[in-house]
């Protein structure tokens, strides 16, 4: 099996539908998303309905679950907030149906899971040394152990390893899994990404092969940040996707 693993569309249908084109032109088994379908950008039912007509499976995001009502976003930042309330009043009902259907944690063939934001919630970030040993603990504790967790939420495409004693980096774009390792990697975003590069992102998963390929693709950022102006969403989110901060 070959999976394109994508994550935190967040409404930006002009990276999505070139994300897509990419993905159709090299072609895979399956498509899976981590989650954040939705929020900081303009066109929350045109993903959702495309990922939906396709049968892509997702996970719920923090945002997917704000936006479709289950959560209130009391622990949002302001911007987000205001975004997620413009998305939760512009979203169809079958749409918000769909998101709050969406499962919060999910899994590949031979020890592999997916999760939005880590292990312990689909809100917590892996970002600090702390917090990805604390997740490498809970994947060693696991039965059977989770050899690769594929997560989202930092908007940053980024892969880590860990052989028992030390925690990696991983900066080559393509690499292949090793059984004597534990692997944290994300597909970066497709929507938002914040590692300064404002190309969107994704990955590709070869199950035989156990090979890992980073892929950035550029779009039009322009014509996504001016629907973000002319929708009312706050200024920030269409000046960020330029600088992809």
């Amino acid at each position: 099996m070959r999976y394109a693993i994508i994550s935190d569309i967040h409404s930006n249908l002009e990276a999505l539908e070139v994300v897509l084109r990419e993905i159709d032109r090299i072609g895979v088994d399956r498509i899976v998303s981590l989650g954040d379908l939705v929020g900081y950008n303009a066109n929350p039912n045109e993903c959702v309905r495309i990922l939906r007509d396709r049968g892509v499976s997702s996970l719920m995001g923090n945002h997917d679950a704000a936006a479709c009502g289950l959560e209130d976003p009391v622990d949002f930042n302001p911007i987000a907030r205001a975004a997620v309330l413009w998305t939760r009043h512009a979203l169809e009902p079958v749409n918000q149906d769909l998101l709050e259907g969406l499962p919060e944690e999910g899994s590949l063939n031979g020890g592999l899971r997916l999760a939005h934001g880590s292990l312990l919630h689909r809100d917590h970030y892996l970002a600090s040394h702390d917090d990805i040993m604390e997740n490498i603990g809970r994947m060693r504790e696991a039965e059977p152990e989770i050899r690769v967790l594929f997560f989202g939420h930092t908007h940053i495409q980024i892969a880590f390893a860990y052989d028992g004693e030390t925690l990696d980096v991983i900066s080559s774009p393509t690499f292949s899994i090793r059984d004597d390792r534990l692997y944290l990697i994300n597909p970066g975003s497709v929507g938002q990404p914040r590692d300064k590069d404002p190309r969107c992102g994704f990955l590709l998963f070869c199950e035989e092969a156990q090979t890992v390929e980073f892929i950035r693709l550029p779009y039009n950022v322009g014509a996504c940040s001016e629907k973000i102006i002319t929708a009312g969403l706050p200024r920030v989110l269409a000046d960020r996707l330029h600088t992809g901060w």
